[in-house]
């Protein structure tokens, strides 16, 4: 979320050129400034919360509107789709803006999409992957399905309705799913991050022949908490020291899957 706010000249704000004048003003503008950030955060709490809450599969929220149309553009500017390798799911899909240069010589397509889960990504599908010939694809999803209070099995079955509908398109498609990560803001879901983790895995390795990667046991302590120095300040979000981690462990999974 951005708002850009209009301009003004510093004249018009100092009147005389004493450097008293200008501390003082550059002070009140700080307090401003921390006024338009709490603002900002409020903003963005109140249109998470009317996503989440959004039930109705066939008017999805108008803040998705763009995310589509920016997803679609990707696949026009794409070089080759020799070898191409989609990553399909939410926000910690859609924040990794290194993810080329981290999971280099691969070629990898950005699909994330904030705020989504896995119905959601279902709801997508068709109208993204239209134009898209992947060679793998690559999953995240559940952790929000989780936080809007889905069960693991519930979260297990929206992840099987989204498998079968790629199998359908792609039915000799390589397929992965990264594990749900562990975060300082949703750490009272933890139980149910490590069940549905085991439901995904089972499903995807014993049902699907597919990779499962586990990026949640580098990111939790001996005692079972996540480490904070791998998130934003929100709790939530990774920070580069988090998407650092996840390079080198999908990339190893990648490459030992080849291998094999």
């Amino acid at each position: 979320y951005c708002k850009i706010l209009p301009p003004f000249k510093l004249s018009e704000k100092i009147e005389s050129q004493s450097i008293e004048r200008l501390i003082d003003f550059v002070n009140d503008l700080q307090q401003d400034y921390v006024g338009y950030v709490k603002n900002a955060r409020q903003t963005v709490a109140q249109i998470e919360e009317k996503s989440s809450n959004f039930t109705d599969m066939n008017s999805p929220p108008e803040i998705w509107h763009n995310e589509i149309l920016r997803l679609k553009t990707r696949v026009a500017k794409l070089k080759t789709q020799d070898n191409l390798i989609v990553f399909y799911g939410s926000s910690s899909i859609r924040l990794w803006v290194n993810i080329k240069k981290d999971l280099h010589p691969k070629n990898v397509l950005n699909f994330g999409f904030g705020g989504s889960s896995f119905a959601w990504c279902i709801h997508y599908f068709k109208e993204i992957f239209k134009d898209v010939y992947p060679q793998k694809i690559v999953l995240y999803g559940g952790e929000n399905d989780l936080g809007e209070g889905k069960s693991p099995q519930e979260v297990l079955a929206d992840c099987k309705t989204l498998v079968s509908l790629i199998l359908h398109k792609y039915p000799e498609i390589d397929l992965a799913l990264i594990s749900i990560k562990p975060s300082v803001e949703r750490e009272a879901l933890l139980p149910n991050i490590i069940e549905t983790n085991l439901l995904l895995s089972k499903y995807i390795i014993g049902e699907q022949n597919g990779q499962f990667i586990n990026v949640f046991s580098r990111m939790i302590t001996s005692d079972n908490r996540p480490k904070p120095e791998l998130y934003l300040s929100d709790g939530l979000h990774l920070n580069r020291a988090g998407y650092q981690i996840w390079a080198g462990v999908i990339k190893e999974a990648l490459g030992a899957y080849q291998n094999i």
